[in-house]
C-alpha cells in the first residue's frame, strides 16, 4: 500500500470505527474456536501490518507476525511488537511445517499476485486441527480509489474464495461476508466521491476524520452486526470472513 497509509493506519487503529470493529471481529470469532490453551496455542498473523491485530489475539497465545514493509515495521516496533520476521508474503513462509494452532491472514490475499500460494503456504505450517483465519474485501461493485490506495490486486466472493481453497484438506468453519448493514452507505459515499473527486484518485476512505457521535455510532452498529455473526451468516457485505479448519491426519482418507 501506499506508505502514507501505514501513519494513518497506525493512527486510527485503536479510534476509527471500521478497526475497532474488525479488532472486535476478529477476537469475538476466536474465542468460538476450539484452539490450543495459551500456553500452548502459537499463533501466526501473516501480514501483520502495524501490529494491533497481534495485540488484539496476545490473548490467545504467543504470537509471531510476518510482514514485508520496512514501514510497517518500524510502527510495529512503536507499537512494542517485537517478534515479527520480515519476508514476503509471495514466497515460501520461513517456518517449518504443522507449527502453528491458528495461522491469521487478514486484509493480505487481495495484495498478492499469487494469493493461492500464501493459502497452501498457511495450510502447510498449520498443524493439523489448527485454525486458518482470513479475512478479505468483497464483491467488485465496491471497488474504489481506497482499493488503489492500499495496492489492491482484487475483490473476492465467497464462491471465488472457496474455489481457491478446495484442495487444501481442510473444512469450511465459517464462510460469510460482514459489513452488510453499512454497505449500501459505503458503496454510496465511494461513488460520490469518485465522482466528486474529494481527493486523489489514490487516496484510501480513512483521510476524512469523523465527528464523535458519529464514529461511535457507527462503531455500535458494525459490533452489533459482528456479534449476530456468532449465530447467522449474511449474504453480502463490504468484507468477508472465511474460517478453516486443517484436517487431522487420522481423517485424512477417511
Amino acid at each position: 500500500m501506499e506508505k502514507s497509509e501505514y501513519e494513518i493506519m497506525y493512527k486510527l487503529e485503536t479510534s476509527y470505527w471500521w478497526f475497532l470493529g474488525k479488532q472486535f471481529l476478529v477476537e469475538d470469532q476466536f474465542k468460538g474456536l476450539d484452539v490450543d490453551p495459551p500456553k500452548e496455542c502459537r499463533i501466526l498473523d501473516v501480514g501483520a501490518g502495524t501490529g494491533l491485530n497481534i495485540k488484539t489475539l496476545e490473548k490467545f497465545g504467543n504470537l509471531c507476525g510476518v510482514e514485508r514493509s520496512s514501514e510497517a515495521i518500524r510502527f510495529l516496533r512503536k507499537r512494542g511488537v517485537r517478534n515479527v520476521i520480515c519476508s514476503d508474503a509471495n514466497v515460501t513462509l520461513p517456518f517449518r511445517d504443522g507449527v502453528f494452532s491458528a495461522v491469521t491472514c487478514l486484509d493480505v490475499l487481495e495484495h498478492l499476485d499469487q494469493d493461492e500460494f500464501l493459502l497452501s503456504e498457511m495450510h502447510r505450517v498449520c498443524k493439523p486441527g489448527g485454525y486458518i483465519f482470513i479475512t478479505v474485501p468483497a464483491f467488485h461493485i465496491f471497488w474504489s480509489s481506497h482499493d488503489i490506495a492500499l495496492h489492491h490486486k482484487r475483490r473476492y466472493s465467497k464462491e471465488e474464495m472457496l474455489l481457491r481453497i478446495k484442495n487444501l484438506r481442510c473444512r469450511v468453519v465459517k464462510a460469510t461476508y460482514y459489513n452488510m448493514i453499512l454497505s449500501i452507505p459505503i458503496w454510496l459515499f465511494r461513488k460520490l466521491k469518485s465522482a466528486a473527486s474529494i481527493k486523489d484518485h489514490s487516496e484510501s476512505d480513512f483521510f476524512l476524520p469523523l465527528p464523535g457521535f458519529l464514529n461511535k455510532s457507527l462503531g455500535l452498529l458494525f459490533k452489533l452486526e459482528i456479534t449476530i455473526l456468532r449465530y447467522f451468516t449474511y449474504p453480502f457485505g463490504v468484507s468477508l470472513l472465511v474460517i478453516l479448519q486443517k484436517e487431522n491426519e487420522s481423517r485424512i482418507g477417511k
